[in-house]
């Protein structure tokens, strides 16, 4: 039972990060955006308070699982950004291929 509110507390802020990443897709549907450094077109404001939310859940988390699994409990912040950076992939790809966010089902 101790586990369970820093789990909870990592996936909130896994899920939080990704929802922020989803909206800076939104806001910039046809171009590319940088993986690691540089700043899209458009960046809302909101996405800061929600990238806020999550790494104070990921920080959280991260304190909390230090004592039971040491160090390894930073290894899980990585795994808590994975959708996240695979969002970023996918976008840029797809703005690559000069899809820009179109639907399965819509025409072309």
């Amino acid at each position: 039972m101790e586990l369970f509110l820093p789990i909870t507390a990592l996936i909130i802020g896994s899920v939080l990060f990704t929802m922020s990443f989803r909206m800076l897709i939104q806001a910039n549907p046809n171009e590319r955006i940088p993986q690691l450094w540089g700043r899209p077109a458009r960046h809302p404001g909101r996405i800061y308070v929600i990238r806020a939310a999550a790494i104070g859940f990921l920080f959280l988390a991260v304190f909390e699982l230090s004592g039971s699994i040491g160090y390894a409990s930073v290894l899980l912040v990585a795994l808590a950004g994975l959708p996240a950076w695979a969002l970023n992939i996918l976008h840029n790809r797809r703005v690559a291929r000069g899809q820009h966010g179109q639907g399965a089902g819509q025409p072309a």
